[in-house]
């Protein structure tokens, strides 16, 4: 079966976690959830395979705000995702606080998904495949990675997040495996995730795709009923 990743961003309120908590009871070994931090404890105390969205650069000093590796691996985390199209436009995250992540995440032992995705501009212009290869090659470049680590990397285009718009399973496929060849290249081992606009309607034709390993979905994740039709498509899936 195909590693279903669930990235619930900012989506759901308080009110509504007992309830999507105890209607994925039964698929819950069936993904990997990274819900709002505040609602970590909630999902952890319940049984399921939690990560995290987000962590500190660093460990050192007071941070208000910010939860640190170290932090999250004590909550019972077990990933974090690092280098997603929003933070690096909304908190303009660079290469430098990747790679500071990146460590800090290595050294708590949390595994990783590391994301990679082009502009619509850079789609058009038919740049996908050497803006996807200088974002693995600015952060993997500059860091050790442990031969044990889980690593997952996903490409999502900016352009089909949240846009209801996706890619062709042939683009997808093309550029799973430039992200291959990149990986092979440099003896690193990870799974490849795609994610941008992954739904209970379109989870079919996406599991047809070969160079895929999983999938990180977004929108979709904060609807229990749209959770349990993608797991079901997975598992039923001979990919």
């Amino acid at each position: 079966m195909k590693r279903i990743m669930l990235n619930q961003k900012s989506g759901m309120n308080y009110s509504d976690i007992e309830t999507y908590v105890s209607n994925l009871k039964t698929y819950q070994n069936k993904f990997q959830i990274y819900p709002s931090s505040i609602y970590i404890s909630k999902f952890v105390e319940s049984g399921y395979n939690t990560g995290i969205q987000n962590i500190a650069e660093s460990s050192k000093g007071n941070q208000t705000g910010e939860i640190t590796a170290s932090q999250a691996k004590s909550c019972g985390v077990n990933s974090v995702i690092i280098g997603h199209s929003e933070r690096r436009l909304n908190q303009k995250e660079d290469a430098e606080v990747l790679i500071n992540k990146f460590n800090e995440a290595i050294e708590n032992n949390l595994s990783i998904i590391y994301c990679v995705g082009e502009s619509l501009v850079d789609y058009r212009l038919k740049n996908t495949e050497n803006f996807i290869y200088n974002e693995l090659k600015e952060v993997f470049d500059k860091i050790t990675i442990p031969e044990n680590l889980d690593l997952c990397v996903a490409y999502e285009p900016i352009w089909a997040i949240g846009s209801g718009m996706t890619p062709t399973n042939y683009e997808i496929a093309d550029v799973s495996k430039v992200i291959r060849k990149y990986l092979d290249e440099n003896k690193l081992k990870a799974d490849i995730l795609y994610g941008g606009s992954v739904n209970e309607k379109n989870i079919d034709e996406l599991l047809k795709i070969d160079e895929v390993d999983g999938f990180l979905i977004g929108g979709a994740s904060n609807d229990y009923n749209k959770v349990i039709k993608i797991c079901e498509s997975a598992m039923n899936s001979t990919k």
